[in-house]
């Protein structure tokens, strides 16, 4: 089985709740799903489409949940961070290299940062599968855990979705008195 979908199976169960039977695609186990699909976001689009729902969006709430579920289960992956321009600052990372495992025999995605101001920070990011949307979400929610709300630009490089530049924005906040 494809190491990637048993965190995806597990979202879709719990997203709809094992009750929905709106699609083939939910009744099929993690190792039916790897047997006929290479990669998430393959049955996340085939899902999108059957539901009538937009599949960025569910791409992206896949990145969140993958955020989550790490850092629920393993915090001291965060290292010493306390920003997220801090925790993608450094490639070592314990997070950064956790998302790493399930590549596999795939080149693992590599986040490189091309500029880095105290509110503003730029990402190259590179991986073998077309994943820039889920990371989009895994990087929004990477902000909102820290406590800080990203403004997140994705420029995609020749068209590809597994090689984009991604601008990061902390927002200031504004609160009434």
């Amino acid at each position: 089985m494809k190491p990637m979908m048993r965190p995806l199976y597990t979202m879709l169960q719990q997203k709809f709740d094992g009750t929905c039977e709106c699609s083939q695609l939910l009744t099929l186990t993690p190792v039916q799903l790897s047997d006929h699909f290479n990669n998430p976001v393959q049955v996340l689009d085939q899902l999108a489409h059957e539901l009538k729902v937009d599949s960025v969006s569910l791409q992206q709430y896949f990145g969140q949940y993958l955020f989550l579920n790490i850092v629920t289960q393993h915090p001291e992956y965060l290292g010493q961070s306390t920003s997220s321009f801090e925790l993608f600052f450094d490639p070592n990372t314990p997070l950064l290299l956790e998302i790493a495992k399930p590549y596999q025999d795939k080149t693992p995605p590599r986040f490189t940062v091309l500029q880095c101001q105290p509110n503003q920070m730029v990402l190259d990011y590179k991986s073998s599968l077309p994943f820039a949307h889920v990371c989009h979400g895994f990087l929004k929610t990477c902000g909102l855990y820290f406590g800080e709300t990203l403004s997140i630009h994705q420029q995609l490089i020749d068209g590809a979705l597994n090689h984009v530049h991604f601008t990061l924005t902390k927002m200031q906040s504004h609160e009434s008195k």
